[in-house]
């Protein structure tokens, strides 16, 4: 009797005050300071700025049933996205937020696709109906609507999601039995999986609360009355009955009759709220539903008498619906227990169906433990006798002072193996997570599992640790707790020196890690952060290690230049994790460099540009790809790479999974799917999702070359065929091509070697030559020499993908095509590479400057990242937002008016590089009537020349002499960041000679 749940929703739509009325159902909170204590907000920042920043979790008791609920409330900023991904992580089912008035927006989407992605059951609370009524003095059939539009809303994302995945879908028989198992709507008030209410209030209810009020007055059967509750349905008074309405007015008796939900549920709250109008009579009106809904036992006199119209209306709707017996109520009706959740997400949590083929190289009693284990999971087996596996989705840092102790323990107990220190306010790292399987237990020896560890390769990727204190987590308190089964979360000590972020902690090491963690958005906005006082480095780089471990998504990197920067979701992310580096974690003063926004660099690419737009001018086009030639100092080996651009299509697909890229080309999972079939018949097939999900992306990118238009798409399916690498990182969203013709002689056994290399991207098989480890015949000198130049150009490609040629940014969707000769291949490993250095290493330059200068042939550009933008304003405050927008190079992509209000929601693209001090200006030039939600969207080709310079008078007239810096936006961003790196920048010292003039100081 475990319900493990989260609570999602987009920002301000009432998570928290909801989880203050869910805890104060246990007494931990007074009834008067539900929804305005913030329980689950311990931070002030939290507190002052009225916004969740960290996920924080619960357990409650259901008294009416018996039930423990693990609540864990998360953000719903997107700044935030990585605490909504470990509670999602950590639970079984998942209340879904929605505000009535704003309906779904753009974090409501996606959290639907989080729950979605991770298996987990949602159910939907339609919140802040009382604005429907004392806001938008809507009528009850003008809610009814604006309540129905919403469940189908929803109802249509999930429905996209599963459409989405069965296309892609490699096992149609797969497909069909899902499909079966999730038939009907997600979201379903007949069914129960709907509540509607307002958490201001403290109010919230159900079809079947209602049903059962009125089931023995109409003397029908509450089943019955519960589906006549929701839909075209309608109570005839005269034939005692249920009819079906009409929209138009006909029907079968009940054309003029109201819907039964309005007319059983919503009118009576209408009229409990009309208290809240002038003149009203406040005692008569409540004192009226306290007769005769029988309320009298639980609301005072003096309640009804309260001077505030609306407190008395409180009182009075918290003891006729109260919120926590329909939320709760519904989470335990409605959402799996732990045991019945454990099958649906198995799957996805061990990266394929229990029973999967072991990875190669298994031994047979490590490959029958992993079965075992694998069962456990896939039934939350919490058994004495069941391997431990346990999910640490995040750190969580708590002062040591904080902590509980155990009966006989000093004040400043040792809780964390090796940690002697005596400041109480040390910051202590718990591990934040949830038993899949076994029990854990103080003292427990674990092994801590990392995303790339193989249980085929135990001793890689792998750390022991000693599990110390466990606790239950309160909110802002711990429970010490003795042990903890499978299917609860938990905080557990002793993990502070082996857990980064997050991990798998296992009884044994044969077990595969737990899938990794989905983030909705990357690290964007970076700065860069120096100590006040240079003395204070030392405690600077601790802090940044332990904001490092506390914060799931935020990075911490160290630029060629020595600077330490941070990089974080967005402004509100930046700010939270400044203040805990200041005031937590290093405790001294900073210096903060200006935001640093990332930027990539790639080619021209005509399939981007509008119909029929005009080539050259700003927006340049006009020159070829050159082929560039450079040879290796000794003179023997000869590389010509050409560049070309890959639609943004293509490039964004490669760039979107880097995690399914890393398992296929790094890992080397792939080769079981693909060269199964053409080299070895016994090799293991790779897991049925790993199929799909490879399949997906096939598809992903033949759409994309389909969608640049058909005299593009032969040949960007041509270039996916001949792929042999990505980079960088080898996962990234560039290609390194084998010639389409290759050369005869000894030169053509480095693409023997090579072809199809990344075959199960492209969905080629590999070559036998790759199958067997690259053994094609060749003599023993040159097949040394061969691998010299493939190592060589491996390492030059990475090399040159990571950093480019205008402001050493990442290069992004660019495909290069690469042609090697060896002149003379036996002097390479003369007395020449005593002189030169290593073979390879000439090579590696050579293929890393091939590839730079030929990035620059052909028309180098910009990219930028793209944030989707969503703003809501009235019609008043429209023009000051659209001055806002178009200054900051928005790009509009639709306005509509929300039904039932004055209210207009705006999409549009904006540049992340004008994104910063949105949110402030925007409200400061439509008085607060306008606010912005930011998410992270694509990245897009800056389609300005940085090398534009006039030649004709009318662009000498249009952008100046030279066209540096004011008119070229490009070159005005490439200088920024170059300076920034303290990278050289072509600038003239004396900008007019005429015009100088000496500076004097008088005194």
């Amino acid at each position: 009797r475990v319900r493990n749940l989260c609570i999602l929703a987009h920002v301000d739509h009432g998570k928290t005050t909801l989880s203050d009325h869910l805890i104060g159902s246990n007494g931990l909170i007074h009834p008067r300071m539900q929804g305005e204590l913030r329980y689950l907000d311990s931070r002030e920042d939290e507190q002052a700025r009225g916004i969740t920043m960290k996920a924080s979790a619960i357990s409650l008791l259901y008294l009416s049933s018996g039930y423990l609920i693990n609540l864990i409330d998360s953000p719903g900023h997107v700044d935030f996205c990585s605490e909504v991904s470990t509670a999602a992580r950590l639970s079984d089912g998942a209340l879904v937020v929605v505000d009535a008035v704003e309906g779904v927006c753009i974090q409501t989407h996606a959290v639907l696709r989080q729950a979605y992605e991770e298996k987990v059951k949602p159910v939907l609370v339609i919140n802040k109906l009382d604005r429907l009524i004392l806001e938008l003095r809507l009528t009850p059939e003008e809610a009814y609507g604006r309540l129905r539009s919403i469940v189908t809303h929803a109802n249509m994302i999930l429905s996209a999601f599963a459409s989405e995945r069965y296309l892609r879908e490699a096992d149609a028989v797969l497909a069909e039995e899902e499909e079966e198992e999730e038939e009907g709507d997600a979201f379903d008030p007949v069914a129960g999986s709907v509540a509607f209410g307002s958490a201001a209030d403290g109010w919230a209810f159900r079809l079947d609360q209602f049903a059962e009020m009125y089931a023995e007055k109409l003397g029908c059967k509450t089943e019955a009355l519960v589906r006549g509750l929701w839909g075209d349905w309608a109570f005839s008074p005269k034939d005692k009955r249920v009819v079906r309405t009409s929209r138009k007015g006909g029907g079968a008796g009940g054309g003029k009759l109201k819907p039964m939900f309005v007319q059983f549920a919503l009118e009576p709250i209408w009229k409990a709220y009309s208290v809240c109008d002038p003149g009203e009579d406040v005692g008569g009106v409540l004192g009226a539903i306290v007769r005769s809904r029988g309320l009298g036992g639980l609301v005072p006199t003096k309640a009804l008498e309260h001077p505030d119209p609306r407190q008395a209306l409180r009182s009075v709707l918290r003891a006729w619906l109260p919120l926590s017996e329909a939320v709760l109520g519904m989470a335990a009706a409605q959402l799996p227990s732990p045991a019945a959740a454990a099958p649906v997400r198995a799957p996805r949590l061990l990266g394929g169906p229990p029973g999967s083929p072991p990875p190669p190289g298994l031994p047979l009693h490590a490959a029958q433990e992993l079965a075992r284990l694998e069962a456990c999971v896939a039934r939350s087996d919490a058994s004495a006798s069941a391997p431990l596996v346990v999910y640490v989705s995040k750190m969580v840092a708590v002062p040591r002072g904080l902590l509980p102790r155990a009966p006989g323990e000093g004040a400043a107990g040792a809780l964390t193996h090796g940690s002697h220190s005596q400041d109480p306010q040390e910051e202590v790292f718990l591990g934040f997570g949830r038993v899949f399987s076994g029990t854990a237990r103080p003292g427990q020896r674990v092994h801590v599992l990392n995303g790339a560890y193989n249980p085929a390769a135990p001793t890689c990727q792998r750390q022991t640790a000693v599990l110390g204190a466990v606790y239950m987590m309160m909110g802002r308190a711990l429970e010490r707790v003795q042990q903890v089964p499978a299917g609860n979360v938990l905080a557990m000590a002793g993990l502070d020196t082996a857990v980064l972020k997050s991990a798998t902690l296992s009884s044994t090491p044969a077990c595969r890690p737990l899938a990794s963690l989905m983030f909705q958005a990357a690290a964007i906005v970076m700065v860069a952060v120096e100590p006040a006082h240079p003395s204070d480095l030392p405690a600077l780089l601790r802090g940044l290690q332990l904001l490092n471990r506390a914060d799931p998504f935020v990075e911490i990197s160290v630029l060629d230049s020595g600077e330490h920067v941070l990089g974080a979701a967005g402004e509100v992310h930046l700010g939270t994790c400044l203040k805990d580096l200041r005031e937590r974690f290093a405790k001294v003063d900073l210096r903060v460099s200006p935001p640093l926004v990332a930027f990539r660099e790639s080619v021209f690419c005509p399939s981007e540009l509008p119909e029929g737009a005009p080539l050259g001018g700003l927006v340049g086009g006009l020159r070829a790809p050159r082929v560039v030639e450079a040879t290796t100092p000794n003179g023997v080996c000869v590389v010509r790479v050409r560049a070309a651009a890959l639609p943004g299509g293509v490039a964004g697909a490669l760039d979107g999974r880097p995690e399914l890229l890393r398992r296929v080309l790094v890992d080397g999972e792939g080769w079981q799917a693909d060269a199964s079939s053409s080299c070895s018949s016994s090799a293991p097939s790779a897991s049925a999702t790993l199929v799909s999900e490879l399949e997906a992306l096939r598809g992903e990118l033949r759409a994309a070359a389909k969608a640049a238009g058909p005299q593009h798409e032969a040949r960007i399916l041509q270039m996916l065929e001949r792929a042999w690498l990505l980079g960088p990182k080898r996962i990234g969203p560039n290609l390194l091509l084998v010639p389409s013709r290759r050369a005869n002689g000894e030169d053509g056994h480095l693409y023997d070697s090579v072809d199809g290399a990344a075959g199960p991207v492209a969905g080629e098989a590999t070559t036998s030559c790759r199958a067997n480890g690259g053994e094609c015949g060749v003599s023993e000198p040159l097949g040394h020499v061969v691998a010299s130049v493939e190592s060589g150009v491996v390492a030059g490609f990475q090399i040159a993908t990571s950093s480019g040629p205008l402001c050493e940014e990442p290069l992004w969707g660019v495909a290069f095509e690469l042609e090697v000769r060896l002149q003379q291949p036996q002097q390479a490993g003369g007395s020449q590479a005593d002189v030169y250095g290593p073979f390879s290493g000439q090579v590696m330059t050579a293929v890393a400057l091939a590839c730079r200068t030929a990035v620059l042939e052909a028309d180098a550009r910009l990219v930028e990242a793209q944030y989707l933008c969503q703003l809501t304003a009235s019609a008043e405050a429209l023009s000051g937002m659209y001055a806002v927008l178009g200054r900051r190079r928005a790009r509009i992509l639709r306005e509509e008016m929300r039904e039932g209000s004055d209210t207009f929601l705006v999409s549009c693209y904006l540049p992340a590089e004008a994104s910063f001090g949105l949110a402030d200006e925007m409200r400061r030039r439509s008085s607060g009537a306008a606010s912005a939600s930011l998410l992270l969207s694509h990245w897009e080709r800056l389609q300005v020349d940085p090398f534009f310079a006039p030649t004709t008078e009318e662009e000498r007239e249009e952008h100046g002499e030279d066209a540096s810096g004011l008119t070229n936006l490009a070159r005005r961003l490439i200088d920024a960041v170059r300076r920034r790196k303290g990278l050289p920048v072509e600038e003239k010292v004396v900008a007019r000679a005429t015009k100088q003039r000496t500076l004097k100081r008088n005194v």
